[in-house]
């Protein structure tokens, strides 16, 4: 083997390993993003603990779920639009939003906003928080 053989033997595996380095870590970071998501989704931890801030929410008529995840994520009352809407798709309030005014608190967990927002009778409904 020549010098040329040999230093092209070794620019390849140099350009081996940093392909494999750069793949862990992609690999790495998007299952850190996917756990990180999933456990906003599955963990339904408020925004924030005690009273929380008392927040006027308006849903009008053919409102879509993910209109409304955008707004909650506007108005503080969750940290991630994405995980609010998955969790509404994924509970038993799928589609059952009703059209009104409510008063949500960033002390609610996703379950308690959508108990409200989703109601039967529709209307106005106000609440404390917890």
């Amino acid at each position: 083997m020549n010098a040329k053989q040999l230093l092209g033997a070794v620019a390849a595996m140099i350009i081996k390993i940093a392909l494999a380095a750069v793949v862990i870590v992609v690999v790495f970071r998007l299952a850190v993003y996917a756990y990180d998501f999933g456990y906003q989704v599955f963990a339904d931890i408020p925004v924030s603990e005690g009273e929380g801030r008392i927040v006027s929410v308006v849903i009008s008529e053919g409102q879509s779920s993910r209109d409304l995840a955008k707004m909650l994520e506007q108005k503080g009352l969750v940290n991630d639009a994405n995980a609010f809407y998955i969790y509404e798709r994924l509970s038993d309030y799928k589609d059952m939003l009703q059209p009104g005014v409510y008063e949500l608190s960033t002390s609610m967990k996703a379950e308690e906003m959508l108990e409200i927002v989703c109601h039967k009778e529709g209307g106005t409904e106000e609440t404390n928080g917890n």
